[in-house]
């Protein structure tokens, strides 16, 4: 096939088209790979397969065929040291390096807020082809704060992007990380509508990149199926923010959802027939990570007569580069402390400490709740006197939990404090670590040991709501804490919020 011209093509609100490939064929393949939710698990772990391996899956797919399409549904530059110390910028770097052509912003993206983020759309759109899109963003003046959409052409066929932010960004992120800009709700439908009206005049196909999800669990209430059901001409739904895992996708009328999970624990590859220019099959699928980290054992692997997926030595060079930068950002003294600060297991679990008052102390301040409970098993080192590094916090809070409020009557604070004080005089990792004042009897039977709790002094009343400090953990039901009611924000790390309490003192 001789290669055809196919030069760029301007499109409405400036976006010029991408040529993928130009070799002028009306019958082929295209693939549309993504990925969501990743959380800059960008090494192996927690079940992922990790960026390296996926490159060099990704390198050997472009080896074969230039239609692939590579897309990532959002929250996937917050969630580890190795990026969030770098304010994003690694897992920034990693995307380029892999080749990925959009992202849409989810809600974790802005935990680094949000001129961060524009400032960093804006470098990929300088120097390199990654898009960041979103089209239901805007500032304090209703501009776009993000390209809203991108095309790409496959052999004369266009492909229309269209990138979407959850509204519950506002209460999923910190507020002070969104400040002054608007997440477009009720107007998505209607908006929605007409840009994928317009759409279709320019575009053979349409692509939704939205961090939305299928859960109806943030005050908007809005999920991806809503979107689908109520907005027509939709393609392919690629999907992020609840973490579902699709293995075959969900079909909505004509069209699919799907989404991976998260973590890289699945690849998502969605194989589109196109024949004479037009669509006739549409197949979604998922690469588990366990086929890719051990394909010896996979049967799909075998099919292929893949034996082994080696890390890409590009990726590895850079991911150790940062590594090392890392450990020297983690001997960073960020402040000097008079004594030692209890965090000893046996401690932690069973009573408060002085650490454990400091921590629930920086939680309530920085979330601005009513007051903190969190549990002691999230403790897991002490202090010593004298300079403290950032290195040493993040060793007290390992966890990526993330500073969350909840909605919570005086009834269920005192629950709360019951299963929690459940075992003792045994260790615990649900063990209720609180700011509030604790009376209690813990010779009494379980369940009726909590005397009087009280707040500034004053007991708490039981028919009152309060906004309760915990983490994303226990907001979850995690340790049994069951009785925590609705979320009303979700903030930063556990170990910055620390960071930035004991910097502050």
């Amino acid at each position: 096939m001789v290669p055809v011209k196919v030069e760029p093509v301007e499109y409405p609100l400036g976006v010029t088209s991408i040529v993928k490939n130009k070799t002028g064929d009306k019958d082929f393949d295209l693939f549309v790979v993504h990925t969501n939710d990743v959380h800059a698990r960008i090494t192996p772990g927690d079940g992922g397969m990790g960026y390296s391996r996926l490159a060099t899956m990704l390198e050997r797919g472009r080896s074969i065929t230039d239609n692939i399409l590579l897309l990532d549904a959002g929250d996937v530059s917050h969630g580890t040291n190795l990026a969030n110390l770098f304010e994003g910028e690694t897992v920034g770097v990693l995307l380029d390096m892999l080749g990925y052509d959009a992202v849409a912003p989810g809600n974790h993206d802005f935990n680094y807020g949000y001129k961060r983020l524009v400032e960093a759309a804006e470098i990929a759109e300088e120097y390199s082809n990654l898009r960041v899109l979103s089209a239901n963003v805007v500032d304090e003046d209703g501009y776009l704060l993000f390209q809203p959409y991108q095309v790409y052409d496959f052999n004369g066929f266009t492909v229309g992007v269209v990138g979407l932010t959850t509204p519950d960004t506002k209460t999923k992120s910190h507020p002070r990380n969104t400040e002054g800009i608007t997440f477009l709700n009720e107007e998505i439908f209607s908006i929605g509508q007409e840009a994928i009206d317009i759409a279709r005049t320019y575009v053979d196909y349409v692509i939704v990149l939205g961090h939305i999800g299928l859960d109806p669990d943030g005050a908007s209430g809005l999920t991806s199926e809503m979107i689908v059901r109520n907005i027509k001409g939709i393609d392919l739904f690629v999907d992020g923010h609840s973490h579902t895992t699709l293995e075959k996708g969900l079909k909505v009328n004509d069209t699919y959802i799907v989404s991976t999970g998260s973590y890289l624990r699945n690849v998502g590859v969605v194989e589109i027939n196109i024949r004479d220019g037009k669509v006739v099959g549409t197949t979604p699928m998922l690469i588990p990570a366990e086929d890719v980290l051990n394909p010896q054992e996979s049967d799909l692997a075998r099919a292929y007569g893949i034996v082994e997926v080696p890390t890409n030595p590009e990726v590895d060079e850079y991911v150790s580069y940062m590594q090392g930068q890392l450990s020297e950002v983690l001997n960073r003294v960020i402040a000097t402390i008079p004594m030692d600060l209890d965090g000893e297991r046996a401690n932690v679990r069973t009573r408060p400490t002085n650490l454990s008052k400091i921590i629930t102390a920086a939680m309530t301040a920085q979330s601005g709740a009513d007051f903190t409970i969190t549990n002691g098993g999230g403790i897991r080192a002490s202090l010593k006197a004298g300079p403290v590094t950032i290195g040493d916090v993040i060793t007290v809070l390992p966890f990526t939990n993330i500073l969350t409020v909840v909605e919570v009557t005086g009834a269920d604070v005192y629950a709360a404090l019951e299963h929690g004080y459940r075992m003792l005089p045994d260790q615990n990792g649900g063990y209720s670590q609180t700011d509030l004042g604790v009376v209690y009897n813990r010779f009494a039977e379980p369940g009726k040991r909590i005397i009087r709790v009280l707040l500034d002094g004053k007991p708490i009343d039981r028919n009152k709501t309060y906004r309760v400090a915990t983490n994303d953990f226990l907001a979850a039901g995690g340790d049994g804490y069951t009785m925590f009611g609705r979320i009303l924000t979700e903030g930063d790390l556990l170990s910055d919020v620390l960071i930035e309490y004991l910097s502050n003192q």
